[in-house]
């Protein structure tokens, strides 16, 4: 069979974009479970942005005021209160990734090579889209200056710091009444194999499309992601002479720092494994975010081009989302980390002080353990 190359593809961009959008959201757990929630009010306001514009509001009612006894029937006119709005800040996320032919040459040789590309490129947008989740909540659920940390329940000074169903039922509690709405769970493959291995998971029987049996797992009623980038603590600070010190140094600071509570410095930091580490799991409701995806003014979602010297295809493709907790205002100014972004990256999402609570935290159906295994 004669292989396809990008250049001979006829590409329209917009059904091309489109086509990968709904093969993601087919694929999309967070939007299947309904823990992530779309609005085409969103959609519209995405779309209608100018061209450089970074954030839009999302309108909210505010609750109806219940502490106050309604009227009873008679004789007397009825009380008329007003009902009001308000809004949460949202930041757009545009993202862009370019890939060459040869990136692709093992789809370009099949029936539906535009098929079997956009499918290539669902997959990679969510997994993407699953580092997006996990870096707000790192950031809205720190336990210093997260705007959700009332919501996070710390145990490793508890007598028993190991996850059990005990203390993630307790985290569960810290929503009040609105505990029941809690779907999902996520938590670091670590931790999973913990539960697995003392029998605290349920096993659930599902059939795939070829009527096979595909065991699955969930947590207290919970679905299960996990993610080895769930945040953990893994090492100390110590001094050079304690047994099994680590001398910090440019080779190993980036993979020790992200998982070391304290600040380090290479060449006089030294550090150990820790003998407990400590992992945090969130607990997701539904509605925890709002979700939905546009195309702002003047950015070209789809586009291709040859290098015709190096006899090289390229495809480019640039998207649009807003992922923002509900309830829960992305309020930096448009100053991140990398002076040159005009959009927030990942670690700008993780950093606490970008985000503020616009809603009574009960209604936000979100929380955090902090645990050992």
């Amino acid at each position: 069979m004669p292989i396809t190359t990008i250049a001979n593809m006829q590409i329209v961009p917009e059904k091309f974009a489109q086509y990968t959008i709904d093969r993601q959201l087919d694929k999309n757990e967070f939007v299947k479970s309904g823990i992530a929630v779309g609005d085409s009010r969103i959609k519209t306001l995405i779309n209608g942005t100018p061209q450089g514009g970074r954030f839009i509001e999302l309108p909210m009612w505010n609750a109806l005021d219940a502490t106050e006894e309604e009227d009873v029937f008679g004789e007397t006119e009825i009380t008329v209160d007003q009902i009001t709005t308000k809004s949460a800040r949202a930041t757009l996320l545009i993202r862009q990734k370019g890939w060459g032919a040869t990136d692709l040459a093992h789809v370009l040789g099949g029936a539906d090579p535009m098929g079997a590309i956009a499918e290539l490129v669902a997959d990679y947008k969510n997994t993407r889209e699953q580092a997006v989740y996990l870096a707000e909540l790192k950031g809205i659920l720190d336990g210093t200056n997260g705007c959700l940390k009332d919501h996070v329940l710390d145990i490793t000074s508890a007598t028993t710091t190991a996850i059990s169903n005990g203390a993630s039922l307790d985290a569960r509690a810290l929503l009040g009444d609105n505990f029941a709405i809690v779907g999902m769970v996520f938590m670091h493959s670590a931790t999973y194999h913990y539960l697995l291995k003392n029998s605290m998971l349920d096993r659930v029987q599902n059939y795939d499309p070829f009527a096979n049996t595909v065991d699955q797992y969930s947590y207290l009623g919970n679905r299960i992601k996990i993610d080895d980038t769930m945040p953990f603590i893994a090492y100390e600070v110590t001094t050079s002479g304690t047994s099994g010190a680590i001398a910090v140094t440019t080779a190993n600071i980036k993979a020790i720092q992200p998982h070391c509570a304290t600040t380090l410095e290479v060449g006089t930091s030294y550090v150990k494994k820790m003998d407990k580490p400590v992992y945090e799991t969130y607990f997701l409701g539904t509605n925890s975010f709002v979700r939905e995806e546009g195309l702002p003014q003047g950015l070209i979602g789809v586009e291709t081009d040859r290098d015709k010297a190096m006899a090289e295809d390229y495809l480019y493709y640039r998207w649009c989302n807003v992922i923002t907790p509900y309830g829960i205002s992305f309020v930096n100014d448009g100053t991140y980390t990398n002076t040159a972004n005009k959009y927030p990256a990942n670690i700008d999402l993780a950093t606490p002080t970008n985000w503020e609570l616009t809603l009574d935290h009960k209604k936000i159906p979100i929380v955090a353990l902090k645990h050992t295994l």
